[in-house]
């Protein structure tokens, strides 16, 4: 394995339970700051050596982007090529063509489908993604890029170094970062400040899921995944929520835990900004609590929001132990039973912190809330919102956008506003149909929810909010299990998040960057659904039936023939599973 608790792109040591050799002898672990990043890859001398100066002295540059279909990888391409003129050439390439790489190609951007060493042959810089570099190192287009002395970089580099001299707003956590920095940026637009904006999704607004603004602010999203947001450097930042994740990545809980703290303590303290470092987080994530217990030294400041009557509790183990069975208002985070509060872990620090709270929340049927906080005694107390999109998760999402609307300054009016007319991002909650709709020559009344959805608790989520929003109605979830190794690993829990399902048709996995040897099948998930139940019950509900639907055109097969008029259908996934929902619209055999 490689270093899963510090694993900076150079760094392949090979390593023990315990983490890279190099970082046990160093001081501090994340506590360092990262001081000790740059060392590991010297100490060691292993692997790519990634050339850091990004985006400067682009002047009359050729960059390949490599994998430039992705979300992410994608919008950096676009911000590079606009913020730049005509002075930068921007090519990419990719396995597979997608809506993605068609928009670019319309665009303008010469895009490659399949990869080659001729992509290489003749460009000033390669940007690629972390996982090319770890799990690929001899992919023939990084040979080649190495062999010629061609500069890599990561776009997570290549973005925080467009973030330098701005105030950077970064919104980080396991579930809802996506949602609540597209709901952000919305509303610094609609307040005039003109932010520069990359979310993981594609905003409707924006038409696109980047934004390049004139003014001083940055916000993005931040994700964990191979320590990518370590290349930010946020004043603010935001924590949505921290359970265990991408244990294909990293090697414990522990570890997991560690990366957001070494985030935290990496945040910009010293620049000239007119606010205070400050930490946004969620007071009724148990793993936000632990993380808040590790920075009770951290000097900046922490803002605390939540829902009344969400509980933080953790559950005995986050890669074995099931959360309750269609309640998921607990997260897996830790090695105890123990129920954490604010005040436990505040105690130390107060008079540094706010509270924004969500209470009377109503969730059948629409979804609104009141607010109440104790940031200012110009905040309007009893303020009521209207969400147009369903779940106690988004309740949570848009309290996070507000509180830190809030500490920037923007008024209530504006907020409220935003959040009223904000319709969601691509794939989140993302109503494809809703009434009639022809399926092999019948007009059935369904509903079809495309969503991203890939993390049990996520699932479970997702399914609670179609529940409120359509009651009574039939639920009929189709999902597509993301990488062997985390389905593997999240086996028990995937059992129970789909507990409010009176249909599951579960997708054979996608591989993603992993290979099929055997480790676990999809099949083995649906017997184990069927047959199984936990303490609670069975994993399915009363005369709830689960499916196996093979391959995505297989799956769709499957679900054309068994929908009926009024049912609801979540298609969830993180791979290809996205293109069922095409394939049903248009009545495809």
């Amino acid at each position: 394995r490689t270093c899963n608790i510090y694993n900076c792109i150079s760094c392949t040591a090979r390593v023990d339970g315990n983490g890279c050799a190099y970082f046990r002898k160093a001081s501090g672990h994340a506590r360092n700051r990262g001081r000790d990043r740059k060392n590991c890859a010297e100490k060691q001398n292993e692997g790519e050596k990634i050339e850091t100066r990004g985006c400067k002295h682009l002047n009359k540059s050729r960059i390949h982007f490599m994998g430039i279909g992705g979300q992410g990888i994608s919008a950096v391409a676009q911000m590079v090529l606009k913020a730049s003129g005509d002075s930068v050439t921007v090519s990419g390439c990719d396995m597979q063509a997608s809506a993605t790489t068609r928009e670019l190609q319309h665009i303008g951007v010469p895009v490659e489908i399949g990869h080659s060493a001729e992509h290489v042959a003749e460009i000033d810089r390669l940007v690629v993604v972390p996982a090319a570099l770890v799990l690929n190192p001899d992919h023939p287009e990084l040979a080649t890029a190495r062999s010629r002395g061609i500069p890599m970089i990561t776009w997570q580099e290549m973005l925080g170094d467009l973030m330098q001299k701005k105030c950077v707003i970064s919104v980080s956590g396991v579930h809802g970062k996506g949602t609540t920095t597209a709901m952000l940026a919305l509303m610094l637009v609609d307040a005039g400040w003109d932010p520069t904006c990359e979310v993981g999704a594609i905003v409707p607004r924006f038409g696109v899921n980047y934004r390049l603004g004139q003014s001083q602010y940055f916000v993005n999203e931040a994700d964990e995944f191979y320590n990518n947001f370590w290349n930010y450097h946020p004043r603010l930042a935001v924590v949505t929520s921290i359970e265990f994740e991408h244990p294909e990545f990293f090697a414990d809980y522990e570890a997991f835990l560690a990366s957001f703290e070494h985030f935290i303590r990496g945040m910009d303290m010293d620049g000239d900004w007119p606010l205070p470092p400050t930490l946004v987080i969620n007071a009724h994530s148990a793993g936000c609590i632990e993380l808040l217990r590790r920075l009770k030294d951290w000097p900046g400041r922490v803002v605390m929001y939540g829902v009344e009557g969400f509980v933080a509790q953790k559950n005995i183990n986050a890669a074995s132990k099931a959360n309750k069975q269609a309640n998921f208002e607990g997260e897996a985070v830790g090695p105890t039973n123990s129920v954490v509060t604010k005040n436990e872990v505040l105690s130390s620090n107060s008079g540094k912190q706010a509270t924004f709270e969500a209470y009377d929340v109503k969730l059948e049927g629409e979804t609104s809330f009141s607010v109440r906080s104790n940031w200012a005694e110009k905040f309007p107390d009893g303020t009521r919102i209207q969400l147009q999109f369903p779940g106690a998760h988004n309740v949570q999402n848009a309290l996070a956008a507000l509180t830190v609307a809030n500490v920037l300054g923007i008024d209530m009016e504006t907020i409220v506003k935003t959040l009223e007319s904000f319709g969601g991002i691509r794939r989140r909650f993302e109503i494809r149909n809703q009434g009639p709709m022809q399926v092999k020559g019948r007009s059935l009344d369904v509903v079809l929810v495309d969503d991203y959805a890939h993390h049990p608790t996520a699932i479970a989520a997702t399914l609670e909010a179609a529940h409120e929003r359509y009651p009574g109605r039939r639920l009929v979830a189709v999902y597509q299990p993301h990488m062997f190794s985390r389905t593997k690993i999240f086996f028990t829990q995937f059992l129970s998040a789909f507990g409010l399902a009176d249909v599951a048709i579960i997708a054979d996995i996608f591989p993603a960057r992993e290979r099929d040897t055997g480790l676990v099948s999809s099949r083995e998930l649906v017997e184990a659904m069927a047959s199984g139940h936990n303490e609670l019950g069975p994993y399915m509900r009363e005369g709830g039936q689960v499916l196996h639907g093979g391959s995505v055109q297989e799956t769709a097969q499957v679900l054309r023939s068994l929908l009926r008029s009024g049912d609801v259908v979540l298609v969830m996934g993180a791979g290809d599973i996205y293109t069922l929902t095409d394939i049903i619209l248009n009545d495809e055999e």
